[in-house]
């Protein structure tokens, strides 16, 4: 299981998100989808480390 609380991520003005929390169960697949610039990949790569 993965789990993030309170996670928030801004560059200067722009707030990407704020204050997310979530779980990852195992045995499951999960999708992420946004428009362009939301933070998708940055989310990614803030879960991976």
């Amino acid at each position: 299981m993965l789990t993030v609380s309170e996670v928030t991520k801004s560059y200067g003005g722009k707030v990407l998100f704020e204050s997310v929390s979530t779980s990852f169960d195992p045995g499951h697949r999960y999708g992420l989808t946004g428009a362009n610039g939301a933070g998708k990949s940055t989310f990614m790569k803030i879960l991976a480390g």
